[in-house]
């Protein structure tokens, strides 16, 4: 059989494992971080990793921020993800039907989902092989776009006590599939809105739906407003922009959005409110888990939830003058260790 399985012994980890097929060129890992609170439920990400140790960082760092995400937005599912490399090998039904035979062989322990790179298509191949994948059925960006939208209400309406958006300026940082849904939510409502995409297409569609302001890329995170909202890659607020930022609050779908702990200490110290990504971006992953759960019919009142469990996560830092960021993590073990 041309399929090799290794485990990777991962200290912290439930289980990490790595799986090679010379037939299909699958190269991908498979990280569980763990599951006290019930199976692993994260996507696969398909990408092209310049070798296997930037790969199983990825699959490392994004199944802890799973298991943290889940725990902290109230689902009953642990954390885990997996990274499939794409960098010697182009996209097949075999590849994914591949995948999903070492899913399989993890016996329902790891629930895989679509993530960058990883489509329907992909899914559905995915699904002939094993039954442990699930979103198939599921548009996530509509639900993670919601979730925004309710946490940069919940976080103004503790800057403020405002408990609507009108004229607050939101900029938005990549407008694709989540960014352009949430830009889209808040204009409805009032809100003055500023974008930045380097695809310029997908402001261009934008600009024909609402009324937008354009500024470039680069001058997005030094634009004067009350919201950041960065919805594109991860690592937008670092130490090369932070001294830029004027605004009150950052509330953004994007994953791991500060590039370090020091950066969410400094953005303390300097008064700027930073809403956990992984709690304000878990619309998606509430919806998988709706699928599954089959409770699709109160999903509008789960998204609701996740701007007051930010409401308490901001309130905590601001008493014990503690990051956002912390106080997330910290009530999201608590719920963990606290799990039978």
């Amino acid at each position: 059989m041309s399929l090799k399985i290794t485990d990777l012994f991962i200290k912290g980890y439930d289980r990490v494992v790595h799986a090679t097929d010379e037939i299909t060129g699958l190269d991908c890992v498979i990280a569980i971080h763990n599951t006290k609170l019930g199976p692993a439920l994260g996507g696969v990400r398909s990408w092209m990793y310049e070798n296997f140790e930037e790969q199983k960082a990825d699959a490392l760092r994004l199944a802890e921020a799973m298991t943290l995400k889940n725990s902290v937005c109230g689902i009953n599912f642990g954390g885990g993800k997996a990274t499939l490399n794409l960098k010697s090998v182009k996209k097949t039904p075999e590849l994914y039907q591949r995948y999903a035979e070492v899913v399989d062989l993890l016996n329902g322990n790891y629930l895989t989902a679509g993530d960058v790179g990883t489509f329907k298509e992909d899914l559905i191949e995915c699904s002939k092989v094993t039954k442990y994948v699930y979103g198939i059925n599921v548009e996530t960006s509509a639900p993670t776009a919601i979730g925004i939208f309710n946490a940069i209400e919940s976080t103004y309406k503790f800057i403020d006590g405002r408990n609507d958006l009108s004229e607050v300026h939101v900029a938005i940082s990549g407008v694709g599939k989540v960014g352009s849904k949430l830009a889209k939510l808040l204009f409805n409502v009032g809100a003055k809105i500023t974008v930045a995409s380097i695809n310029p297409e997908t402001v261009k569609k934008l600009k024909n739906e609402i009324s937008i302001n354009e500024v470039k890329p680069n001058k997005l995170f030094s634009t004067s407003c009350d919201v950041i909202s960065p919805c594109a890659l991860g690592g937008a607020i670092n130490k090369s922009n932070k001294n830029s930022l004027s605004c009150k609050a950052i509330v953004g779908a994007a994953n791991n959005q500060l590039d370090n702990l020091e950066t969410a200490k400094w953005l303390l110290k300097n008064k700027i409110i930073y809403s956990p990504d992984y709690l304000v971006n878990s619309g998606g992953v509430i919806a998988i888990a709706s699928e599954i759960n089959n409770t699709e019919l109160t999903l509008e009142k789960q998204l609701g939830e996740i701007g007051n469990r930010l409401k308490v996560v901001l309130e905590k830092s601001n008493k014990n003058n503690e990051s956002t960021e912390l106080v997330a993590k910290d009530i999201a073990w608590e719920r963990i260790n606290s799990s039978s």
